[in-house]
């Protein structure tokens, strides 16, 4: 699979899923401004220090992961939903027959920020019988919180990679209610699956792209796990999909 920048990565994601014009600048920060820290949100701080911690190398995935499930779980969700201009963003989002709906989120100018953070916002949405369809990641991370309505969370491991199929194991399957976050990263839950259940849900997303700036990053990995393989360790040879293909047998259910 060709390796893409984060940029490039972005930018094609937000094209390919809803055409908008404002594309921001996503160059990585190295440091937050010290002088209008205090004006920022906790949690954002919170997580722009976990989220650099990883990029170092000081903490791995799996506990970037951890530290932002705990964090979020924390944030009330009346806050975040100011930060993020929740009514603005829900009146903008125009639904999609097969896919979701992306709007990008300037976090970082929404809290008075002079450089950009380590990650990248997102906000998604939904209506009821349309997915974020499976598919996985490398050299990446990240973390979908719903912000309203209700969606089928369904979580897979990558156990291995065998040509055109990915062994992935079931790890979770999830009725997912406002506050509830979750996340995937290369070392803990790569595949991730999401259902409208409501008659329209919406997500906040952070992404972490290219966590190692020297290991190929490619984007999203398409799967069916549905028809695939099962083996007797509880396992399933699911085929790789390209994008068409994963929306069209995914998109909708």
């Amino acid at each position: 699979m060709e390796e893409i920048t984060r940029r490039t990565f972005t930018r094609n994601m937000l094209g390919s899923l809803l055409t908008f014009s404002l594309v921001r600048n996503l160059a990585k920060a190295d440091a937050l401004t010290p002088s209008i820290n205090a004006t920022v949100r906790p949690w954002v701080l919170d997580m722009e220090q976990t989220t650099k911690a990883m990029r170092a190398g000081t903490i791995s995935q799996k506990e970037w992961q951890k530290g932002i499930e705990q964090l979020l779980a924390r944030v009330e969700l009346p806050d975040l939903l100011r930060a993020i201009d929740f009514d603005t963003l829900r009146k903008r989002t125009v639904f999609r027959e097969s896919h979701e709906s992306v709007l990008g989120i300037d976090l970082p100018k929404r809290e008075g920020l002079k450089a950009d953070l380590s990650f990248d916002s997102f906000f998604y949405g939904m209506k009821k019988g349309v997915s974020i369809v499976p598919h996985g990641h490398q050299n990446m991370a990240t973390m979908h919180m719903v912000l309203a309505g209700e969606a089928q969370a369904l979580h897979y491991d990558r156990v291995a990679s065998e040509g055109d199929c990915l062994i992935i194991k079931p790890v979770s399957d999830t009725l997912a209610r406002p506050g509830h976050a979750s996340t995937v990263s290369d070392e803990s839950t790569n595949i991730h699956w999401f259902k409208t259940v409501s008659d329209t849900v919406f997500m906040f997303n952070i992404g972490v792209f290219a966590i190692d700036s020297g290991k190929s990053f490619t984007g999203r990995e398409y799967v069916d796990p549905l028809k695939g393989e099962k083996t007797t360790d509880g396992a399933i040879r699911a085929r790789r999909l390209n994008q068409e293909e994963a929306y069209r047998i995914y998109g909708k259910f």
